[in-house]
């Protein structure tokens, strides 16, 4: 294998995904450079939990990407002897008429996922929780759960600098210079640093369109908005009793006790509505209109958290493509750099088989999962 000087910028979980599945190749000569630290509190990967679902509606491709990628948990687990996965089940109340409930079932029928319908009695007698007066058709998929999402970035991160690989925290990169395709890429550091690469990743979340100059990637960027509720009771909303849930847009995760988590013991739900444009180095205002219409929405769901105590809310960025595809591809006019973007609130389950497809375009091999529905040029009417 041709041992490239390959730089990953972004410490997030695709680039410290595509950086551990490059030195599982055998490359030797990887960095991550990072504008902060790993896991830091403005990062899109950053937090408790992710949802790992297998709901697609009737999008089969997704849905086996979900089934590849927890295998691929699975495998990181055994290999780091570290929990990073909870089968908490996967409750989703929709209607006969949605777009996503029944063809998310059907879908999983095909494929032979352990996905069951209940009734609207059994719904209520299993998850007295809920009220479910606004649905008709409810699905439980035992397979579901939630990936502890700060601590798959620090094992991840343990392992990369395990296997060789070089992590450059809080060096922000200023600049790419790639002016003669024949040379290599020149990376401009804010502290006055240059790193000389071979091969580019950028994989940058929030700050996609701060390092391309002229070039416009099709990725907005929304404010998004994370409640925690308080004063609930683990024998109702722990891990025991309480499976993390789709509502339509609304989403949520059980309580359960994380010793290095400031959240830890709190019942976290969101909206998966799009919010307003922002740019990621503004300073965060907590828009009190939009944190009302969720949780009015969120306690017409669940009656108890009337009587919660609504304690944080931390805000994160999607960055969101046209079609709610990922962007995985590299640059039409460079294919020395590769990018990692449009990850639209739904990638961090993909994280380590979106880093095994990056890998793959770098080395110039196959992919595990076909490449073509994330190309860039689909956005210009010619893929």
């Amino acid at each position: 294998m041709c041992q490239d000087r390959v730089v990953i910028v972004g410490a997030g979980i695709v680039g410290l995904s595509t950086a551990y599945a490059l030195l599982q190749r055998g490359m030797e000569d990887v960095t991550v450079v990072e504008q902060s630290t790993v896991d830091h509190e403005r990062a899109a990967s950053h937090g408790i939990s992710r949802l790992l679902r297998f709901e697609y509606g009737a999008d089969q491709f997704y849905t086996g990407m979900v089934q590849v990628s927890l295998q691929r948990w699975r495998r990181l687990e055994q290999l780091t002897r570290r929990t990073l996965y909870t089968s908490t089940g996967v409750l989703v109340l929709g209607n006969e008429t949605d777009d996503f409930a029944k063809n998310s079932y059907d879908a999983l029928q095909d494929l032979g996922c352990p996905s069951e319908s209940l009734s609207r009695q059994d719904c209520g007698r299993r998850f007295p929780q809920f009220s479910l007066q606004d649905y008709d058709f409810f699905t439980y998929n035992g397979e579901g759960g939630m990936l502890d999402a700060s601590y798959c970035l620090q094992t991840l991160k343990d392992a990369i600098l395990q296997l060789g690989g070089v992590l450059l925290e809080n060096q922000q990169v200023t600049q790419i210079s790639r002016d003669n395709t024949l040379k290599p890429l020149q990376l401009h550091l804010m502290s006055g640093d240059e790193l000389t690469v071979d091969r580019l990743v950028l994989s940058v979340g929030s700050w996609v369109h701060h390092l391309l100059g002229d070039i416009h990637l099709p990725v907005r960027l929304t404010r998004q908005y994370v409640l925690f509720f308080a004063n609930l009771p683990s024998s109702t909303f722990g891990l025991s009793a309480f499976p993390a849930f789709i509502a339509g847009e609304l989403y949520g995760f059980p309580m359960y006790d994380c010793a290095t988590c400031p959240s830890s013991g709190w019942l976290k739900v969101a909206s998966h509505t799009f919010g307003m444009d922002v740019d990621p180095d503004d300073v965060v205002h907590i828009e009190p209109q939009i944190i009302d219409e969720v949780r009015h929405d969120l306690c017409r769901l669940l009656p108890d958290l009337q009587r919660a105590k609504l304690v944080n809310v931390d805000s994160c960025i999607y960055d969101l493509s046209p079609d709610g595809h990922f962007i995985l591809d590299v640059l039409p006019d460079d294919p020395r750099i590769v990018i990692a973007t449009g990850l639209s609130g739904h990638g961090f389950k993909f994280g380590l088989l979106l880093g095994e497809m990056l890998s793959s375009l770098l080395c110039e091999c196959s992919s595990p999962v076909d490449l073509e529905r994330f190309r860039l040029s689909r956005f210009h009417g010619n893929g």
